[in-house]
Parts: structure tokens; C-alpha cells; sequence
């Protein structure tokens, strides 16, 4: 049986999306960045398409939701 990948959060830029990514690496979870060449090259298609998206396995969404949750409640303070 194969896992289903699917679209965990948009992002405005890699910034962000560099970011969270390497959270949820380093907290055991697979993931990758969509589009993330495109957006590089052309700021400009981050709002064409699918923009700049990180995908998760789908038995990893409800982690990977709640860590990063987590992980940006702490920016708040």
C-alpha cells in the first residue's frame, strides 16, 4: 500500500517554507517543498499554479499540523 502525499501549508516565500520544513525533519517527519525551483527563479509564480507548498505523508498531517502549531506559538510571545 502506498502512502498518499498531501499539501500541508502555503507559504508566501522559502523563507518560511525552509523553515518548517527543517522542524518537521528534525522531529522525524519525510517532507518536501513544491515548486520550490519555479518560485526561486520567478518570485512571481508563487501565486500561479500551486505556489510554494510543503507536502507531508498523509499519516504524518496530524503530526506535522500540531508540531508546527507548536513550534509557531512560541513566535507569538
Amino acid at each position: 500500500m502506498e502512502d498518499k502525499v498531501v499539501a500541508l501549508k502555503d507559504y508566501e516565500n522559502m523563507v518560511g517554507a525552509n523553515l518548517d520544513s527543517e522542524v518537521l525533519r528534525s522531529n522525524g517527519i519525510q517532507c518536501f517543498i513544491g515548486n520550490e525551483q519555479v518560485v526561486e527563479l520567478y518570485p512571481m509564480f508563487k501565486d500561479i499554479d500551486d505556489g510554494l507548498k510543503i507536502y507531508v505523508f498523509e499519516k504524518d498531517y496530524d503530526k506535522a499540523q500540531a508540531l508546527l502549531a507548536d513550534y509557531h506559538s512560541g513566535d507569538a510571545q
